[in-house]
């Protein structure tokens, strides 16, 4: 057994790390010296190597804190599934990852061809690396089956597909904007058809996948928690998802 300092340095963290996993429950080590001083014993290296893999893979403390507490009973299964959640999160992100990739090759083409690409194509390419900053908070709304159908469905997905989404949920944010200026009742036949036309769009991205559209239901219906950066990038507002969903009562 070693103290924190020696600790901290067979593990490559701080020992601020470590006092912080402590007060979180994360890592308490199970012994102290007669003068109450954390002492750390292997097993401590290998619960403190699951929280670093947890970590990586994008897990926040305190989900992994209750993913270790629970996985005392059933270690196996419980680490097994995060770890497979994890996977289809980190493949949906590598994806995402190639399809910045494609745009940026096809703009140095153009350069190359003495072609300036248009702004459309930048603007594709930074939409699309904001999206995957984004993923992060965005998984826990979805289900394993969710984010796999959407990795799968990613693959297919280009730049310029992108690009014609947001033009249209754009015209789709402006069109119920100007019938909440207008005071336009949100049951009412305009309401209505405004509705229907966003489902519309929801349906291009769930493709019927019962799901991905749960989840999708549980990201909106969750919008106050949503950071604030996300709010100002993707242009919808709390009102705008009460009028769509007042015009089915």
């Amino acid at each position: 057994m070693v103290r924190i300092q020696k600790f901290a340095e067979l593990a490559g963290v701080t020992v601020r790390t470590l006092h912080h996993y402590d007060r979180l429950g994360l890592l308490s080590p199970r012994h102290r010296t007669d003068s109450g001083y954390r002492l750390y014993a292997l097993e401590d290296l290998a619960q403190l190597e699951r929280i670093l893999v947890l970590r990586y893979l994008g897990l926040p403390l305190r989900e992994i804190a209750s993913l270790l507490k629970d996985s005392a009973t059933a270690p196996t299964e419980s680490l097994s599934a995060t770890l497979a959640r994890q996977a289809t999160v980190l493949r949906e992100r590598r994806s995402g990852i190639d399809r910045v990739l494609r745009a940026i090759e096809r703009a140095g083409k153009l350069l190359a061809a003495d072609t300036p690409p248009d702004w459309s194509l930048y603007q594709t390419i930074l939409k699309e690396i904001h999206m995957q900053e984004a993923q992060d908070w965005k998984h826990q709304y979805f289900s394993d089956d969710a984010l796999e159908a959407i990795t799968a469905r990613s693959q297919e997905w280009t730049p310029e597909l992108q690009a014609q989404s947001t033009e249209a949920w754009n015209q789709m944010f402006a069109k119920v904007q100007t019938a909440i200026d207008n005071h336009v009742v949100p049951n009412s036949p305009e309401g209505k058809a405004l509705a229907a036309e966003w489902m519309a769009l929801v349906g291009q991205f769930t493709q019927g996948n019962p799901a991905i559209f749960e989840g999708l239901a549980k990201l909106y219906r969750d919008y106050s928690n949503w950071p604030e950066g996300e709010k100002q990038q993707n242009g919808v507002s709390s009102e705008m998802l009460a009028f769509i969903r007042d015009s089915y009562k």
